[in-house]
């Protein structure tokens, strides 16, 4: 028999608040276990019959459900992490998106896991894109990196010069690396890379872009030309560049293991005879050789989008409808600048959107172009490839460089199927 002991009431106080104490603490581990996620599965499907290999698919946050702030995903299949990267779409602290790089064969099914970790447990991935901005450097050692700008109308920059490093922001991936000028032009250029690893950070700092680098070159003749992509309006059949605003903004939105993106805000943009407030939003994914512009801008029902990149004695250019949703028109030949190599160019849009094309020569005011003139939207999405086969042999030929056209249109207009399904 367990003898009966009197308690005094400071000792019954306090075992009574003790007992509370852990009553509250069961009481916030089942409110915490109820708030995490139930057991999640991510269903993707390929409607295609050809393979995916190592493209990069995107998840709302909203549809894993009411997620914790402080947890983040992790995705396997049995004992495979598969890379990812969570955005930050609206800077508020709190991931909105998630990418994650798949596999996946012809017609095929697959089943992911999902788990859910704190930020300093998750895997590390080697990070693939990539946005820099930085002030010229007088020395070998980068500027230090910017990640907001603004600029003026009538801001101008010395060429040999420049105020910016690459003359203005610029965006990478493993494959391929875009720059924007940062001034008056707004124009577009191309770096070729033969090496898989960032290094805008370096590009122009201490050596000559112009020339092979270890890590590639410019391969770009831009001229008054709209180079790689650049934008313009054409009214009453005129080119008109759209360039200067009263004020421009930069901003980088994202970067990391698979996918990077800034955006160019335009204040008052001229466009023709008008000003406009519009936006540029670029984005690139690992694995592409093309770079995402998705543009809003209010044009009238006379004028159209053109977008446009540089044509120094290439004459063919190819008009291709690939698809219901995807065409382009594109250039291939000996036209990677300072070198004797091929280099295919095209730009990529909505199939519905197509109104002509054309190239302009050297006496227009926008020079040795060729472009296409897109319908007018509030909204208009372009992709701008660039394929040069020292990166990558199956750009040696035409025909190699038709074939992948042919397929990212394909992949485009035809995106894994994805379900979330949870398991209680």
């Amino acid at each position: 028999m367990i003898p009966f002991v009197k308690i005094s009431n400071a000792a019954a106080v306090f075992q009574r608040l003790k007992i509370s104490a852990i009553l509250l603490c069961l009481l916030a581990l089942v409110i915490a276990f109820k708030t995490e996620p139930n057991q999640q599965f991510i269903i993707i499907t390929n409607p295609l019959a050809v393979n995916r290999t190592n493209e990069v698919i995107a998840i709302k946050r909203i549809f894993f459900g009411n997620v914790p702030n402080h947890l983040f995903p992790v995705i396997k299949k049995n004992n495979t992490t598969y890379p990812t990267q969570t955005l930050d779409i609206n800077n508020d602290g709190r991931w909105d998106e998630l990418l994650i790089e798949v596999n996946l064969a012809a017609k095929s099914m697959d089943t992911l896991q999902v788990s859910w970790v704190k930020k300093n447990v998750l895997p590390l991935f080697k990070k693939r894109t990539n946005v820099q901005l930085s002030r010229r450097s007088d020395n070998a050692v980068a500027s230090t990196e910017m990640n907001q700008a603004i600029r003026y109308r009538g801001f101008t920059q010395n060429i040999a010069k420049p105020f910016y490093q690459m003359e203005g922001p610029g965006i990478e991936n493993d494959k391929v690396a875009f720059r924007s000028f940062f001034d008056y032009r707004n124009g577009k250029d191309i770096y070729g890379k033969i090496v898989d690893t960032p290094v805008l950070q370096k590009v122009g700092v201490g050596a000559n872009w112009h020339q092979m680098q270890y890590w590639g070159k410019d391969i770009l003749k831009v001229g008054n030309s709209l180079g790689a992509g650049a934008l313009a309006v054409e009214e009453n059949k005129q080119i008109v560049r759209l360039g200067d605003a009263d004020t421009t903004t930069f901003d980088v939105l994202y970067e990391g293991a698979l996918q990077a993106s800034f955006v160019l805000n335009f204040n008052q943009w001229d466009v023709a005879n008008g000003k406009q407030n519009g936006t540029e939003t670029i984005s690139i994914s690992k694995g592409n050789f093309y770079y995402k512009n998705d543009i809003t801008l209010s044009l009238s029902s006379l004028q159209y989008l053109v977008a446009g990149f540089a044509n120094f004695g290439i004459d063919k250019v190819a008009y291709s409808v690939y698809n219901k949703k995807f065409s382009a028109v594109s250039t291939y030949g000996k036209q990677a600048d300072g070198t004797d190599t091929n280099l295919g160019l095209a730009i990529m849009f909505a199939t519905g959107d197509y109104v002509h094309h054309a190239t302009t020569d050297s006496s227009s005011p926008v020079s040795n172009t060729s472009y296409v003139s897109l319908k007018s939207s509030v909204k208009k999405t372009i992709y701008f490839f660039a394929c040069w086969e020292k990166t990558d042999q199956r750009f040696a030929t035409g025909q190699g460089f038709t074939n992948y056209l042919q397929q990212t249109a394909d992949l485009l207009a035809n995106p894994i199927k994805i379900k979330i399904l949870n398991k209680k």
